[in-house]
């Protein structure tokens, strides 16, 4: 995956001193995060979205093995539960689903989750470090479970 969307997104918010928020303030209503990470059926862009101080979503568009891959999460953000100079800790559980779509339109695969995720807050910056515990059913095309699935994400939060 290319390097170029991070990179314009971190020149960005050295441009802009502005956009920057202190501290861990990027996990609080209203903040959108976008970097690169990994869903039910692959990676790319991942974007992260706090409704609330408690609540988010979060999303992964990606490319894969000629198709085209989805994915949504519904996130209960918890409250930090350890933090050191400069980083701090929390969770986040939620139901998920994913969907893949070949690039000829010949064949569809979808998915539910569950996600468990530990956060990792860069608390002088605007940056996370999500890894997540992803057990997911697969429902199309044929029905299958599959509880060793992880993911993980990196985002600039503005």
């Amino acid at each position: 995956m290319s390097r170029t969307l991070p990179m314009a997104v971190a020149a960005v918010s050295l441009a802009v001193p502005g956009l920057a928020q202190a501290g861990a303030a990027h996990r609080t209503a209203g903040s959108t995060g976008v970097g690169i990470g990994g869903g039910t059926y692959g990676s790319g862009i991942s974007a992260k979205h706090f409704l609330t101080d408690d609540h988010a979503i979060q999303g992964v568009v990606g490319l894969g093995e000629d198709a085209l891959l989805l994915n949504a999460d519904y996130l209960f953000e918890q409250k930090v539960f350890g933090e050191t100079e400069g980083v701090e800790f929390a969770w986040n559980i939620g139901p998920g689903a994913g969907l893949g779509i070949a690039s000829d339109a010949s064949s569809l695969g979808l998915s539910v989750s569950g996600v468990a995720g530990l956060e990792i807050a860069v608390v002088p910056i605007p940056l996370d470090f999500v890894l997540e515990y992803r057990p997911q059913l697969m429902v199309i095309p044929v029905l299958a479970l599959d509880i060793a699935e992880f993911s993980a994400h990196a985002r600039w939060f503005f």
